[in-house]
């Protein structure tokens, strides 16, 4: 089945960077039921781990920092020891020494780090905890032991951290801020690469054309469509109900895909930079299978 699931441990994110669309996020939430849960439990990850096929890659990630939840250490060693392919977005904010004691010594897939800025996009307290748990997983970049395979900063990186970031020179450096597929707003007070509405039938850069196979899944179990849902414009389903196979079989997807395919109907793909039309994806994946072919052509000779 593969696919990805990302993993928001709770709702609210006190960081509340300035490309970050969280009062959006939170107001859909709530508007049904104000009592939604906003911390996912260990208990309920390890039941929604269990209904998630093995090949799913898990991301912490989500809708908010991920160790603002005091259980996501054990989230993650959990899932690492339960067999899977896991990877780490994280700005390290309530992450502790202790933590990342645990954290460096597991089998990481990918470990995305987004660091503070100096014009304060990232809105990361620079504390001397911060500091010396940046620096420790700086060092364990170097080591080999935690290797980290990006670094997220939007604008130059704050004073204090620049001599930590020396460290890890050697690791790509992302910087462009996107609007979320028009959730980010220009009064957010940053600069935002916009994209403008598409037509015609569109697919997925990230989630493998049209099989929608990158979602989130929120405290309460809510399963949504995409990261870039961030007005939460179609839940697929619940874990606590549903089976992840009818969560990726549902009415609610395939009707989303049916509006990605045809030349105008409103769908959040429009105006995401992760889209494309189908014809340049077909094209792009028969170039990729020309090549692979030609590839094992020639160490046949």
């Amino acid at each position: 089945m593969a696919g990805k699931i990302e993993i928001t441990t709770r709702m609210g994110c006190r960081i509340n960077c300035r490309f970050c669309p969280q009062k959006l996020a939170l107001s859909r939430y709530y508007q049904d039921d104000p009592k939604r849960e906003t911390v996912m439990s260990f208990e309920d990850f390890k039941a929604y781990l269990a209904k998630i096929p093995k090949d799913v890659d898990i991301l912490f990630s989500g809708m908010c920092e991920p160790w603002l939840n005091e259980a996501c250490t054990d989230m993650v060693e959990y899932a690492v020891n339960d067999g899977r392919n896991v990877d780490l977005y994280t700005t390290l904010v309530g992450m502790h020494m202790a933590d990342y004691e645990r954290v460096r010594k597991l089998k990481i897939h990918i470990f995305v780090l987004h660091v503070a800025d100096r014009d304060g996009n990232a809105v990361i307290p620079v504390t001397d905890e911060y500091l010396e748990v940046l620096d420790a997983v700086a060092e364990g970049h170097k080591s080999g032991e935690l290797p980290i395979t990006t670094v997220s900063v939007h604008g130059p990186f704050h004073p204090k951290i620049e001599k930590i970031m020396e460290k890890i020179k050697d690791v790509p450096v992302l910087t462009e801020i996107y609007d979320r597929a028009g959730n980010l707003k220009d009064e957010e007070g940053v600069t935002i690469s916009v994209e403008k509405d598409k037509t015609g039938p569109l697919v997925c850069a990230k989630c493998h054309g049209d099989k929608l196979d990158d979602n989130y899944l929120l405290p309460d179990g809510s399963v949504n469509v995409c990261p870039m849902d961030w007005g939460l414009e179609c839940i697929l389903g619940n874990l606590k109900t549903d089976s992840y196979e009818e969560i990726q079989e549902c009415r609610q997807k395939q009707e989303f895909r049916r509006k990605m395919g045809t030349k105008n109907e409103p769908v959040l793909c429009r105006r995401c930079h992760e889209s494309q039309s189908r014809s340049a994806y077909r094209f792009a994946q028969l170039k990729q299978s020309i090549r692979k072919a030609a590839r094992k052509l020639l160490k046949r000779k």
